[in-house]
């Protein structure tokens, strides 16, 4: 699949890859390049291919089967939030934004988006897929505010708050780390701001946004977050809401914790990459779930699954990577103090 956006991205001299069955824009100039404009700057980037729900119904259904409480959640007001299921994992992570009452919009991953609306359906509640009918794009950087406020008056907007402009929706929220908005607009005026947001700042692709996102310690679904990775797993109990009722919770709560998520950062030269094996005083001790080396840090770095006693700052670990044993320590995250989360 296609986002409406394609030929934009060919005239600008896209690479593309596959991801989540669309064919995206991994990057331009380079990674390396879109990675540090947006930490300095600020960065333009299509995600037209995540899933865009409406979501209508009782709010107890909705409320028993996410992690958080929301019906506190004010209207004009963004929530980051859990999908349960029974086992207490996880079914996807979501954005949620309150429209009134009984109104939802639900912003989920690409690759789950079938699989939610089936599950939403399934609890009762009302599902109407807005994708082919509108865009999705995120301006994310240090300039964001400065550079929109010239199409729209964003400037005193809230962080995880959002507005309407006419029938453009635009959320002070993003993936980056960084200050930045994500909006979701019909498909012609949503063309039309892409393309003036073009003239004040870089294109980016997918490959940035994954490299400040680790930077930023921000899961990615199938990587720090699954239907077998629980939230405590994932170091998200800030998102568990426990003094309510939720699907999983019993579940959730009688779970061993044998694994948990921490930072990694190498010592010397390397990449590490999803699956390579973490040991410590030559016993294996974890695994990374997502890695990259970072452009602002020059440096390697990684989220990982490790043994939750060996969660200690500083503590000395080797990374195989192909069999090489390389140096390295583990560390907390976010990696980067200015990134904001």
């Amino acid at each position: 699949m296609r986002t409406p956006l394609y030929e934009v991205h060919e005239r600008l001299g896209a690479k593309f890859t596959q991801f989540a069955g669309w064919i995206m824009p991994l990057e331009y100039s380079s990674l390396v390049r879109e990675t540090l404009e947006v930490r300095s700057s600020c960065g333009l980037f299509d995600i037209s291919h995540m899933g865009r729900l409406l979501i209508k119904g009782e709010l107890n259904k909705l409320e028993y089967v996410t992690s958080r409480v929301v019906e506190k959640l004010k209207k004009g007001k963004v929530q980051y939030n859990l999908l349960m299921n029974q086992k207490g994992g996880v079914k996807d992570d979501i954005t949620l934004y309150r429209l009134s009452e009984e109104e939802f919009f639900l912003c989920v991953n690409a690759i789950n988006k079938e699989k939610v609306v089936g599950w939403l359906k399934s609890w009762g509640l009302q599902v109407k897929d807005l994708g082919k009918k509108t865009l999705q794009f995120a301006l994310q950087g240090p300039r964001s505010v400065e550079v929109l406020q010239n199409y729209l008056p964003v400037k005193d907007m809230g962080y995880y708050h959002f507005e309407f402009f006419d029938k453009t929706l635009v959320s002070r929220t993003g993936y980056t780390g960084e200050d930045g908005f994500e909006i979701y607009a019909p498909l012609q005026e949503g063309m039309e701001l892409f393309s003036k947001l073009l003239k004040d700042c870089a294109p980016c692709g997918l490959g940035a946004r994954d490299v400040l996102r680790i930077e930023a310690g921000m899961p990615l679904y199938g990587h720090e977050l699954s239907e077998d990775v629980s939230p405590f797993e994932a170091g998200l109990e800030k998102y568990v809401s426990l003094e309510k009722d939720f699907l999983g919770k019993g579940e959730l709560m009688e779970r061993p914790l044998e694994r948990k998520l921490f930072g990694l950062e190498l010592l010397q030269r390397g990449v590490p990459r999803e699956g390579y094996e973490l040991f410590h005083e030559g016993e294996p001790v974890g695994y990374v779930s997502s890695g990259t080396f970072s452009p602002n840090l020059q440096k390697g770095i990684a989220l990982c699954f490790v043994k939750p006693s060996l969660r200690v700052e500083g503590l000395e670990v080797e990374l195989d990577v192909r069999g090489k044993k390389l140096p390295a320590k583990l560390r907390n995250f976010p990696f980067l103090k200015k990134t904001r989360i």
